[in-house]
């Protein structure tokens, strides 16, 4: 589950039954594993596959060949395709454990 939403603001994904935000925009082709978190306004189409423990928030829009796995977050930026696995950005505890922009 996504911690800071209520129940009844997220619902798990029909492919691969990660948490998605009702406020996401997301394709029933998007691939989204079990511990992945997928929120904010962002917008997944195609092929794009989140997986492990990885999370897309905030403005993103990812379409295409894109893989966002491991601890990777992304949060903004347009993305047609890649793989994410790490997340170059966050130094510190505190910083990872901050929300993210869109305050989700």
């Amino acid at each position: 589950m996504i911690a800071n939403l209520k129940d009844d603001e997220q619902h798990k994904h029909k492919n691969g039954g990660g948490w998605v935000a009702n406020t996401a925009r997301i394709d029933e082709t998007v691939y989204v594993g079990p511990h992945a978190l997928v929120y904010g306004k962002s917008e997944l189409s195609g092929r794009v596959r989140v997986e492990d423990f990885a999370q897309v928030s905030g403005t993103a829009v990812l379409s295409g060949d894109v893989i966002v796995r491991r601890y990777a977050w992304l949060d903004k930026g347009t993305h047609k395709t890649g793989v994410f696995a790490r997340n170059e950005r966050v130094v510190t505890k505190a910083e990872r454990l901050r929300p993210a922009e869109d305050g989700l």
